[in-house]
């Protein structure tokens, strides 16, 4: 049971069982206030607020979650209070904004903001390759080296140079076996990568 409860799906359905009175009370408030007789779109209005919520807390835009904990609960305030207020048509009108503003700048700001840094990432990579290829191209051999010195962080090409390489700092008493993890498993990854 301890499991279902700390699962987020579970929290989600709970979250969206909560919200369904939420929507009725924006239904109310919005229908009072509209010119016309029944308007489907309250539904859409109700339903989105909600799902903005829903969307905001699970996305951890915690903020923007408190504004529309003060959004709704200002409309709940509305449906009881005031209902055919002013301040429910005013309150209609921020909140239709402000969650087209969110949705917008959550979804679409983001993604161009992605796509703008993969762009570049993949430009500089591109640049790299190309400088690369040149240069395999005018006979210039590269070695990989991926036995690195725990030490130093110098690398080297085979475990036979690494370890000529260790015996200098062991005979300078700058060696700590101890004290560098389990370095040789790291460099045996790193060596089957180039394999």
């Amino acid at each position: 049971m301890r499991k279902l409860i700390l699962n987020e799906a579970f929290g989600i359905l709970a979250l969206t069982v909560l919200l369904i009175p939420q929507i009725a009370h924006t239904i109310y408030v919005f229908k009072i206030n509209s010119q016309y007789t029944d308007p489907w779109f309250g539904w859409c209005y109700a339903i989105g607020i909600d799902l903005a919520i829903l969307i905001f807390t699970v996305k951890g835009w915690t903020r923007t979650a408190y504004a529309y904990f003060a959004g709704t609960l200002a409309h709940n305030l509305v449906y009881q209070f005031y209902p055919e207020s002013v301040w429910s048509s005013i309150l209609i009108c921020i909140m239709l904004s402000a969650t087209i503003f969110s949705f917008s700048h959550l979804f679409y700001h983001k993604d161009k903001a992605v796509e703008r840094n993969d762009t570049a990432t993949l430009l500089q990579v591109s640049a790299e390759a190309l400088r690369l290829t040149a240069a395999i191209d005018a006979g210039i051999h590269f070695e990989a080296q991926p036995y690195l010195c725990p030490e130093c962080k110098q690398s080297f090409a085979s475990t036979k140079k690494l370890n000529g390489h260790i015996s200098g700092h062991k005979q300078k008493d700058m060696w700590s076996a101890d004290g560098y993890g389990n370095w040789e498993e790291e460099n045996r990854k790193r060596s089957d990568l180039i394999q």
